[in-house]
């Protein structure tokens, strides 16, 4: 594999870098807290000094992605005798996201299939919670994917119109959620702060709620005729599953029929 060096002048004193192209087929990232998304084409490797406190020597090292934005439409073709994917994308300079390191990106598919299955939608969510605390946003990473010629694939019983959604409860960094037992549509909704292992706080039941109108706003993109039906593996909150079954529906704007 070729290495090229890169000399690059910040207030720190480099002593090396080497770009290192990615061999072919290249991934599609994207950063855990970022907008952005694109194909990863190479690694930018940065070799630094460090002092340490007591004037002594020190080196560091780490790696940049260098990626180039992806092409609005994807011309996908397939063999499917030989199971092969080529795809034609606009070609754009490499630009290397100094703010960011490998370490700090997902992968999201590979650049020459755009499509992902529905349980990944839920991985890249969740990842981007325990990394930086963001909000569990499914109707924002759909929109985000849809932009950038990113399909969801979702199996056939998950495009039904009813749904019968078990909740089961887990704890993601001090915080207890409830989510869809099979994750077929998704649901993770924040519920309560833990105080100590013997107790939790729940929030309001009108914010609980109103997350749980949102996030099934989001799943309408899949199917807007869904009839959603919640039952709870945590009879504490039975309560919340019966409200939902009798106002959530309601909330939901459905198509009109006659257009």
């Amino acid at each position: 594999m070729q290495h090229n060096n890169i000399y690059v002048y910040t207030r720190m004193k480099i002593i090396n870098s080497h770009y290192i192209p990615l061999p072919e087929p290249h991934n599609v990232i994207m950063g855990l807290d970022e907008d952005e998304i694109a194909e990863q084409i190479g690694v930018l490797s940065v070799v630094e000094e460090d002092p340490d406190p007591d004037g002594g020597y020190g080196i560091i090292t780490h790696e940049h992605p260098v990626v180039r934005t992806l092409g609005q439409n994807a011309v996908v073709s397939e063999d499917k005798e030989n199971f092969n994917f080529m795809v034609t994308v606009e070609t754009a300079e490499g630009k290397v996201w100094y703010h960011l390191e490998n370490k700090d990106c997902l992968v999201v598919c590979p650049a020459q299939r755009r499509k992902i299955p529905s349980f990944q939608l839920n991985l890249l969510m969740m990842s981007q919670m325990m990394h930086t605390g963001a909000d569990y946003d499914p109707l924002g990473m759909l929109h985000r994917l849809k932009e950038n010629g990113i399909e969801v694939e979702w199996d056939e019983k998950s495009k039904e119109n009813h749904q019968e959604i078990v909740l089961s409860n887990m704890e993601i960094g001090g915080k207890f959620y409830l989510q869809s037992l099979l994750l077929k549509p998704l649901f993770l909704v924040y519920f309560a702060d833990v105080i100590d292992e013997q107790q939790i706080q729940p929030l309001d039941d009108d914010d609980i709620f109103f997350e749980f109108v949102n996030q099934a706003r989001a799943m309408l993109e899949v199917n807007p005729h869904y009839e959603f039906h919640f039952t709870t593996l945590d009879q504490q909150m039975s309560y919340m599953a019966d409200r939902l079954n009798k106002e959530l529906n309601d909330y939901l704007e459905r198509p009109d029929e006659s257009e």
